[in-house]
């Protein structure tokens, strides 16, 4: 496997929002020893032991814990992962935030442009096996966390590591911040007076930054370089000097990771010494004091600092409408259940409730008109209710205007039961033509994964022939009117979500893709008889 090469994406320049990925990295103060190796610790030799300014002109500077989230709310956070089998595997995780819709999609495109360099061509989600909790041990790593919200400005931290037998041999961190009220986004260098980046340098120089291991002696047999993927990283080797930088580090690299602490705090997240551009042992955060650092904030800065002080509340968006998810991104599948409603989908909502899933249903419009209770639970729910014809015949084997008839009985059954207009068929036995598919005036949305849960009614049996069948992008289908059914419905959503699946609906599912009245689709992505997403 190649070395992969870290995804550097273009900023902004204006501050707005930040979000990001905090690291279990601490910085050794004087006469204590350098923190353990972590997960995301760089292993790469570095120069020997700086020197540090009088003790006069150290502005405050001391170690200490990378700082946690600053005025941010956990309720309005969604928190997502996925990874990636292609030429580099990728294990991602980020947050989206409820409502908050552009944000969302512009972190999307993000995450994809990176992964999609990742796997060498394009990003395809894979599920979990039995070991689906297991961290990646070689590939690349990418996580994004937010960290800060406040009034309408949000901070995220994204990092990227590159993972080697298990640890991290190379490893990039950045905050931006994004003002959701305007879009506009900013790197966190915007938050330092570029005057004062020199003092700042002088304050950093205060703090001893443990150095990497020593590069191992060369012989005769060629060696990988420290850290490249797929080779160990050197172990530390005592008569060998450690390997100086090429200098300096730029003042963008230096200040790429810059946020504040709840008091106000400055927070400065470094993975090389900044004088030599050596590599540390881990990346550490060094936290510098609201008094010294007054000076070195640009006016931004400043601003961003007092709302954070005063602890100004995150103006949430409004997080009515569907939530948001892209299944390019994500492991997907769809439950879709036919030929309710009736008592037994009353009791699948409770289920689906219980998990806190949401899925779709294809209803008959004439259980609708006996059932209209259940109809309207189904939306209120938040589900997904779509048309399933009114008396469930063949239409293959109407006329033109017979299949229109039932089209749209079920749809005005529907629309007077819970005031949704649906937006999808599912032609009885799927079975479909050239005339159904001029006549319906809505998308035919069939399957990929049968159940077959009518012909069992036995879910020992079904619930291993949908896990066996399902893969990213499926549409499941089942069926509410039987009592087996909804009986197995329990055991599996735990299943999908233990390998890795997000549930969705049929709209978050085809989300991007415009389905054509009359066309037809069973699935989302590149597999054979799928639609792709992009």
């Amino acid at each position: 496997m190649e070395k992969p090469n870290f995804v550097r994406l273009p900023l902004g320049i204006s501050l707005t929002v930040v979000t990001g990925l905090v690291l279990t990295a601490s910085v050794a103060g004087p006469g204590q020893p350098a923190p353990s190796a972590q997960t995301a610790d760089a292993t790469v030799s570095v120069a020997g032991p700086r020197q540090p300014i009088p003790s006069s002109q150290t502005a405050d500077a001391r170690p200490g814990p990378v700082p946690g989230r600053t005025v941010v709310d956990a309720s309005v956070l969604v928190d997502m992962r996925t990874r990636g089998a292609g030429a580099v595997p990728t294990d991602a995780r980020w947050q989206y935030i409820h409502g908050a819709e552009a944000f969302n999609t512009r972190l999307d495109t993000r995450l994809l442009t990176m992964l999609d360099a990742y796997a060498g061509g394009r990003h395809d989600p894979s599920v979990q096996t039995s070991a689906a909790e297991e961290p990646l041990k070689d590939g690349m790593t990418v996580a994004h966390e937010v960290v800060l919200a406040t009034g309408a400005i949000v901070g995220s931290r994204l990092v990227q590591a590159t993972m080697n037998e298990g640890r991290a041999a190379e490893h990039s961190e950045e905050v931006t911040y994004e003002d959701l009220s305007t879009g506009v986004i900013s790197g966190s260098p915007s938050l330092i007076n570029p005057e004062k980046i020199g003092a700042l340098r002088d304050m950093l120089r205060t703090v001893p930054l443990p150095a990497a291991p020593p590069a191992p002696e060369q012989n005769s047999t060629p060696a990988s370089a420290a850290g490249e993927l797929g080779t160990p990283p050197a172990e530390p080797t005592p008569a060998s000097e450690p390997t100086a930088g090429t200098g300096p580090i730029p003042d963008d690299r230096l200040l790429s990771a810059v946020t504040f602490t709840s008091d106000g705090d400055v927070s400065i997240t470094v993975s090389q010494d900044p004088d030599t551009g050596a590599r540390l042992s881990a990346p550490q955060t060094v936290t510098l004091s609201t008094d010294a650092t007054g000076r070195v904030l640009s006016a931004a800065g400043q601003a961003l600092r007092r709302q954070v002080i005063a602890g100004t509340p995150f103006n949430a968006p409004d997080p009515s409408g569907v939530e948001h998810i892209n299944c390019d991104l994500v492991a997907c599948a769809a439950l879709t259940y036919d030929d309710g409603p009736n008592p037994q989908t009353a009791r699948l909502l409770e289920i689906l409730e219980k998990h806190n899933v949401k899925a779709t249903f294809f209803a008959q419009g004439a259980y609708v008109q006996t059932h209209p209770h259940v109809a309207r639970s189904i939306t209120a729910g938040r589900h997904t209710i779509a048309n399933h014809t009114l008396n469930h015949p063949y239409l293959t084997k109407l006329s033109s205007s017979g299949i229109a008839r039932e089209v749209q009985g079920a749809q005005a059954a529907i629309e007077t039961a819970t005031g949704v207009v649906p937006a999808y068929l599912r032609p009885p036995y799927g079975a479909t033509n050239a005339s159904v598919a001029a006549s319906v005036g809505l998308p035919q949305v069939l399957w990929d994964v049968d159940s077959m849960d009518w012909q069992s009614r036995n879910k020992a049996l079904y619930i291993p022939r949908i896990l066996s069948l399902v893969k990213p992008g499926s549409v499941i289908l089942q069926h509410d009117v039987h009592a087996a059914t909804v009986d197995g419905q329990d055991e599996l959503i735990t299943q999908l979500q233990a390998k890795g699946y997000y549930l969705v609906t049929l709209p978050q599912l085809f989300a991007g893709i415009d389905l054509k009245p009359g066309g037809t689709y069973k699935c989302r992505g590149t597999a054979p008889g799928c639609t792709p997403g992009r």
